[in-house]
């Protein structure tokens, strides 16, 4: 006799299941497997991602013609006026489909839409001598035509769906940028739809990265008048009217915990760090690409601390020189994992430091990708305060620098990752580091020259044997492989 299994714990295990194909074989399991799993397949129904060929966005495009048969009587009329063959999709459903909607992707819908519709719009202009002419003024009138697709099938999700927890708004790839652009009004205006304000309300999750389509930022302003328990934003912009949008979204925000920017350097960032700074009860984690502190300016009330804040990753940022993004640093003092990342060889000494400073012992992931060698201020102040450190990662370290660290009591490192200059022993470092090697360093990550495989098996060994018989893992990372032994040896 077969065990059943409840329906809670059947939710919990299809929730899980990542693969979609998946999701469709427990489908065919029985009624009961059915009727659990079509909510969980039509929660993001135009998928996470949309990596993969035209066939299988071909396949997936036919969910427009499921939503199709979902509407009433008046949207199928509109669709049929316009042009639409509806002949595929009749008026007759097993689910309530778009009442499973919680994640919406704007660009997947784009996408599936300016697939699916040539396939039901009839190409009426015909003629043999202007067959390119005809072609062309024909998906001219396809991307017109989409548009009233579009706008319905919008309408639709928000006048069935209960709640969206997660929206998103990515660019979409060349080929279907007329489509796009000619969206871009109803896009903007999708919070003004009967009902998406209460849809809306409970949104956790908004990611925004299309650049400068000025109609779509319309959408910014609705959002920050109704959502104000987004958890998880991301962010990516190249205007400053956009960047001011913004920044009252995230005003807005009574429990940021994750926020990533990615933005132009040359603007004025000064309102939007302090909408930042603002959220530093709640915040989390914290991305920041190409930002700029030149113009950041502390007020007369200090900033206070990030008393939440355990993950800070900065990347290519300018003006962490000024005495403003100083002030900024020195108030990171709960960071746990810090992931520093600049191109150029100049950066900013004072500002890594007072990062270290602050965060002191808080800090166990410490990772600097520098194009140049440590210097000596910021080498100090890791051995100095960062005693619980876990996790290290320092790029173009001399040999006196990786004996300091093995020796500098580092009692929970598990990982060090580091790079080697070119001239210096690189056998020699290696038996000077199994002298050294604390028990509790689990993997070691050398980027590094040419050295011989009985230099790296005595390292293994005794490394082994001085960490009590633990697991045990060396990643060698070479660019110059001539004369580098083989695996047999």
């Amino acid at each position: 006799m077969a065990t059943k299994i409840s329906i809670e714990l059947l939710i919990m295990v299809l929730n899980n299941v990542k693969s979609t194909q998946d999701l469709y074989s427990s489908l065919l399991v029985n009624r009961f497997w059915c009727k659990v799993t079509i909510p969980i397949l039509w929660e993001i129904p135009f998928g996470h991602e949309c990596r993969m060929g035209y066939i299988e966005l071909r396949k997936r495009a036919l969910c427009i013609r499921t939503y199709i048969s979902c509407m009433d009587t008046q949207a199928r009329t509109l669709l049929t006026q316009n042009g639409f063959d509806l002949s595929s999709s009749p008026p007759q459903v097993t689910f309530d489909y778009p009442s499973f909607v919680h994640k919406f992707v704007i660009n997947h819908l784009v996408y599936f839409i300016s697939i699916y519709s040539p396939l039901i719009i009839p190409q009426q202009i015909t003629g043999s001598d202007q067959d390119n002419n005809n072609n062309e003024n024909y998906y001219e009138i396809v991307i017109d035509k989409s548009r009233i697709l579009f706008c319905e099938i919008c309408k639709l999700i928000i006048n069935r769906c209960e709640f969206l927890d997660c929206f998103k708004l990515v660019g979409v790839n060349l080929c279907y940028e007329k489509y796009y652009l000619s969206y871009s009004d109803s896009i903007g205006s999708i919070l003004k739809l009967p009902g998406a304000p209460n849809v809306f309300k409970k949104l956790e999750s908004f990611t925004s990265m299309v650049g400068k389509n000025e109609p779509i930022h319309l959408l910014y302003e609705s959002l920050a008048l109704i959502c104000d328990n987004i958890l998880n934003m991301n962010l990516e912009f190249k205007s400053y009217s956009q960047m001011q949008l913004f920044a009252k979204l995230i005003n807005a925000q009574k429990r940021l915990e994750n926020l990533s920017i990615v933005a132009r350097s040359n603007l004025d960032f000064n309102s939007f760090l302090w909408a930042i700074i603002g959220q530093k009860e709640s915040l989390r984690s914290l991305y920041l690409k190409l930002v700029s502190f030149y113009h950041f300016e502390v007020k007369s009330s200090p900033i206070g601390q990030f008393i939440s804040l355990q993950d800070f990753y900065i990347e290519d940022c300018s003006g962490l020189y000024r005495s403003g993004s100083l002030f900024f640093a020195s108030s990171l003092t709960q960071l746990s994992s810090f992931h520093f990342r600049q191109k150029c060889r100049e950066y900013p000494q004072e500002f890594i430091k007072k990062i270290i400073e602050a965060a002191n012992i808080n800090l166990k992931n410490i990772r600097l990708d520098l194009i140049s060698a440590i210097p000596y201020d910021i080498f100090s102040a890791i051995l100095k305060y960062c005693s619980k450190i876990t996790e290290l990662t320092l790029h173009i370290l001399c040999s006196e620098q990786v004996i300091l660290i093995l020796n500098n009591n580092f009692n929970e490192l598990r990982k060090f990752s580091f790079g080697c200059g070119k001239r210096f022993d690189i056998d020699k470092l290696l038996c000077q580091m199994v002298e050294n090697v604390p028990e509790s360093i689990e993997t070691i990550e050398i980027k590094m020259g040419i050295f011989s495989s009985d230099s790296l098996k005595n390292f293994f060994k005794e490394w082994c044997r001085k960490g009590g018989g633990g697991t045990k893992k060396i990643i060698v990372k070479c660019k110059d492989r001539r004369g580098l032994f083989t695996l047999s040896e």
